[in-house]
């Protein structure tokens, strides 16, 4: 049986490791604070688009309308943050997009931003 097991862990694909790894951490750890006023409510993996979403939340004295001039220069700073990340190098390597989603605590309705990046972006 343990063979089985580890015959089926060899056959997935990085598409299905990293669909069920962000289901993992969503169920296992979301929501998980992420430094100051900030949680990470879930991490989904689509498999068809090659996108990873993240969905984060402002709390406290973040969770104001300040918070969108403050995330202006966003996408420079998730762009460097995403190449100096080491866990996500196969992911860019095959071409992944990556999503990221920032919501009011106070009204989750209330996007703060809201942006992808590309293999354009980061390569």
């Amino acid at each position: 049986m343990a063979a089985a097991v580890m015959l089926t862990a060899c056959q997935e694909s990085l598409e299905e490791r990293a669909a069920r790894e962000a289901r993992e951490v969503t169920e296992t750890k979301c929501p998980m604070p992420i430094g100051n006023n900030m949680m990470l409510d879930s991490i989904v993996f689509d498999i068809p688009t090659l996108t990873q979403s993240q969905y984060f939340r402002f709390t406290g004295l973040n969770d104001n309308d300040s918070v969108v001039f403050a995330l202006r220069d966003a996408k420079a700073v998730l762009v460097n943050e995403l190449k100096s990340t080491t866990t996500y190098r196969a992911l860019m390597e095959r071409g992944v997009s990556f999503r990221y989603v920032y919501r009011s605590s106070r009204n989750p309705e209330k996007v703060y931003l809201e942006t992808t990046l590309t293999p354009e972006d980061y390569q």
